[in-house]
């Protein structure tokens, strides 16, 4: 497997890291109309929008730090209390949020495949319903739940095999196996997978997803997998990097047994050919880096922010009262 890395030539949007990205933005949003209520609402709606997919795109572990920046720039409490628990609902599910329930040894996967609605969802593992607070992460109203009786020899015998190679390979991972019949002919199994690494101290998070699905259809079975990764480096830099691959192989249908050590032998395999180009390219990152690196002058001068706040286009966007009130202290660049 050969993992692409090329430089294409930006025609939209505001460069990630700018410096005044996030200034480009509030400006976008503020230059709107607000003088009739349509526009008001309009307003809302694309602020809404932006947030949201601001949000969305949070490194691992540092979604809380990303709700404050936004705060800080959007200055409306209001506005973000209406719509943050929707927005870190569907965050939660993308990340595969891990939450221990009753102190079990294995912690459940917060998925869309084990969303019931309304705030509930299952571990199969354990065979409960429970609600889970997005915002605290709390659970409670912990019910027993009754899984699908003709689908869960193979998802437990899955879960057993997926159990062990997690342990293997991924000391901080976890894993839940879900499982569902379509009519009486067709079963799938749904396996997902999450890991992450956290180590602000040396400036840098990290994540490993995936979902596999097993799809039963006599005589035929077929596996189906999706492998995210994220990185975020932030030393001195901003460096947000993702990769992500796309497995599909066929099954010759065997026993539970047989066929959950097929499975999981199938996930391995794709792993470990992801992993190896995943280093390969990033060998070569280092060159490609300094290729996309804005040349800058080094002045070895404090930025004049009295220049910046009499430029035209500052006072056209009504920002420099903004930046006097804020007094921001000078910097010193090299």
């Amino acid at each position: 497997m050969t993992v692409y890395i090329e430089q294409k030539e930006v025609t939209n949007g505001v460069p990630q890291g700018s410096v005044f990205g996030l200034q480009l933005i509030m400006i976008y949003m503020n230059s709107l109309d607000d003088g009739i209520k349509i526009a008001d609402d309009t307003k809302i709606e694309v602020i809404i929008n932006i947030l949201s997919s601001i949000l969305a795109q949070a490194p691992p572990g540092e979604f809380s730090e990303v709700v404050n920046d936004m705060r800080a720039l959007l200055n409306d409490d209001e506005l973000i209390c209406e719509n943050i628990e929707q927005i870190t609902a569907k965050y939660n599910l993308e990340q595969f949020t891990p939450v221990e329930i009753m102190e079990h040894k294995e912690k459940v996967l917060i998925t869309e495949y084990g969303n019931l609605g309304n705030g509930y969802f299952v571990d199969p593992m354990q065979k409960i319903s429970f609600k889970f607070d997005h915002l605290n992460k709390n659970v409670s109203d912990i019910q027993p739940c009754a899984l699908d009786i003709s689908v869960e020899s193979w998802r437990r015998a899955i879960e057993c095999a997926l159990i062990n190679y997690v342990k293997k390979y991924y000391p901080d991972g976890n894993c839940t196996v879900y499982g569902q019949a379509y009519g009486k002919h067709c079963q799938v199994i749904t396996a997902c997978i999450e890991s992450h690494k956290y180590q602000r101290h040396e400036f840098w998070n990290g994540s490993w997803k995936s979902d596999w699905k097993l799809m039963l259809c006599p005589p035929n079975a077929e596996v189906m997998g999706t492998i995210k990764v994220q990185a975020h480096y932030f030393e001195e830099g901003n460096i947000n990097l993702t990769n992500n691959v796309e497995v599909k192989q066929n099954l010759a249908l065997k026993n539970e047994s047989e066929g959950a050590a097929e499975f999981v032998k199938v996930i391995e395999n794709a792993d470990t050919e992801f992993q190896v180009g995943l280093m390969e390219n990033y060998q070569k990152l280092d060159c490609l880096l300094k290729g996309l690196r804005r040349q800058l002058p080094f002045t070895h001068t404090t930025i004049d922010w009295n220049k910046i706040i009499n430029a035209k286009i500052v006072r056209e966007i009504d920002l420099a009262q903004a930046l006097r009130e804020s007094k921001p202290e000078r910097l010193n660049f090299h």
